[in-house]
């Protein structure tokens, strides 16, 4: 298998994202009993834990805005797959973006933000990651609607902006790994989000395992 460089800076994502990663897995988690109002407090903790670390970095609000509202639109669309009734009415009625940014059109909002940083001719690359881990943990929106490689594409083109390239591991691994000339222990070598990413679809996994990963994960991008 074939080495590429990775570009990646320091403190890329931020580390208030490993939350939201394992609430986006507790969505996807349908053997929990936790009720949507629960969910939502653990959601808008997260939102005060990434603005708080974001404006502690020094970030413009520009920038902390649009870390938020996509964080906010993952959540959002994590929390309407995973209810079902009042509950689902209730969210889609009250979503995280309208109480944050008084708006209810992520789907497209997000998509359009995401597209618009990537023609900055200097983005903001913290941001674009951000960006990448959100689409990373299933946030679709509008994408949907425009065919089955428009996330993929948008996803490309994030990683280009970063200077990183995904291969698969193994033929038989389901991880994406950007490769370094050298050689790193296999927890460094683990997409990111990539343990989070497997878990909301493996939902037998036990929490405990799910941390530790993305603990190690995290740490790799913080490099």
């Amino acid at each position: 298998m074939k080495s590429v460089t990775s570009n990646i800076d320091d403190d890329l994502l931020p580390v208030a994202l490993r939350d939201t990663a394992l609430t986006v897995a507790d969505f996807a988690d349908h053997s929990t009993e936790t009720s949507a109002a629960d969910l939502k407090a653990t959601c808008k903790a997260h939102i005060v834990a990434l603005t708080s670390e974001l404006n502690a970095k020094g970030y413009p609000p520009d920038v902390i805005e649009d870390a938020l509202y996509a964080q906010c639109a993952l959540l959002d669309e994590a929390a309407l797959k995973r209810f079902k009734g009042d509950e689902r009415d209730d969210w889609e009625r009250r979503p995280l973006q309208l109480d944050e940014f008084n708006t209810n059109d992520a789907g497209e909002e997000l998509v359009r933000r995401i597209r618009e940083r990537l023609r900055d001719p200097r983005p903001v690359r913290p941001l674009l990651a951000i960006f990448g881990a959100v689409l990373d943990l299933g946030f679709t929106g509008q994408l949907a609607l425009e065919g089955g490689e428009a996330k993929a594409r948008l996803r490309q083109d994030i990683d280009a902006r970063l200077g990183i390239v995904r291969i698969p591991a193994e033929e038989d691994d389901l991880s994406v790994v950007a490769k370094a000339p050298i050689a790193r222990p296999w927890t460094q070598r683990i997409s990111p989000l990539a343990g989070v990413v497997l878990a909301c679809t493996a939902v037998g996994l036990a929490w405990f395992g799910i941390n530790g990963w993305l603990d190690a994960s995290v740490a790799h991008m913080t490099r």
